[in-house]
């Protein structure tokens, strides 16, 4: 009897010691600046996945939509899904316009928009009814600036358009992500960004706070012919209570928070186990957020965290 109760009390002991590793090792692949003090996910123990059907495995992004519900985009495809995560499938297709690389989605009171890569922007009306309206915005994006992630900040009624590839048509901002505003009221976009995103800085932070051997990978994605990828936008949200922003790379596995000044507030590098190709990201109002990720020769995914207030 004793022998078992020694036995108990090392089995104990070697779980306890295993988790406490796996805390302090999650605690290194989360960087906070000193006006941060926690981050409000368990990041890596999502609350549910939720696996989605073979013409959703080109998912790029997400916007909420109601309180079961969720609007998805196809890369590939003029369709807007609504996918019902209660019922854990998806429940309407709208089609909106022709194929094309599309890449963010976002639901503002009655209309959605839709971007497309090549900096175009889908105005698509009567969502609710039999017939829908699609209008296409050009912007002075293009092609060569990649833009991924689209967002919607409350604040200025604007559209955020994240460009995952070169920040502006000129050398303006090299070495630097950005993102700009496209304002709902005045029907165009910021002809600056307003928002950059040092690279060299992430690079500095991880670095500093001893991402040993993933400093070693950013320094490596430093490629000559293709300019700096250790960080590349796929998709961009506004937090509904903290008003922060939650940038999402794909490229590079990282999640950014910014607050509304800009300024870097945390830096998460997202498991490739867990996040095989983040291309999402939406929270509802209650803080609940929400990550998508590509399939990459599997079933694409939409992650579902708490908010930890």
């Amino acid at each position: 009897m004793i022998k078992i109760f020694h036995a108990l009390i090392c089995a104990f002991a070697i779980v306890f010691f295993l988790e406490a590793c796996a805390q302090k090792k999650d605690q290194k692949m989360i960087y906070l600046s000193e006006h941060y003090k926690k981050f409000p996910y368990d990041i890596y123990e999502p609350d549910k996945t939720y696996e989605l059907k073979d013409y959703l495995r080109e998912i790029s992004g997400l916007s909420y939509y109601t309180e079961n519900s969720l609007l998805c985009i196809n890369d590939e495809k003029g369709i807007i899904y609504k996918f019902n995560h209660k019922k854990k499938e998806v429940t309407k297709k709208y089609e909106f316009d022709k194929p094309g690389d599309y890449e963010g989605v976002e639901m503002v009171d009655s209309l959605v928009y839709v971007l497309r890569s090549d900096g175009r922007i889908f105005k698509v009306e009567h969502l609710k009814e039999k017939s829908i309206n699609s209008v296409k915005r050009r912007t002075n994006l293009s092609a060569a600036n990649d833009t991924e992630g689209l967002g919607y900040d409350p604040s200025t009624n604007s559209l955020l358009v994240a460009c995952k590839g070169s920040p502006a048509h000129s050398n303006k901002y090299q070495g630097k992500r950005a993102i700009y505003e496209f304002s709902i009221d005045k029907n165009e976009l910021s002809k600056t960004p307003k928002y950059l995103i040092d690279q060299d800085q992430i690079r500095k932070i991880l670095e500093f706070n001893a991402y040993s051997r993933f400093s070693v990978r950013l320094m490596e994605n430093i490629n000559p012919s293709q300019g700096d990828i250790t960080f590349q936008p796929s998709a961009v949200a506004v937090h509904p209570i903290t008003k922060n922003l939650y940038v999402v790379g794909s490229v590079g596995k990282i999640l950014v928070v910014l607050n509304p000044q800009g300024e870097i507030l945390a830096i998460v590098k997202l498991k490739r186990k867990i996040f095989r190709q983040p291309e999402g990201i939406c929270f509802t109002p209650d803080g609940t957020m929400f990550i998508s990720n590509e399939g990459r020769g599997s079933k694409a995914n939409i992650l579902k965290y708490s908010f930890k207030q």
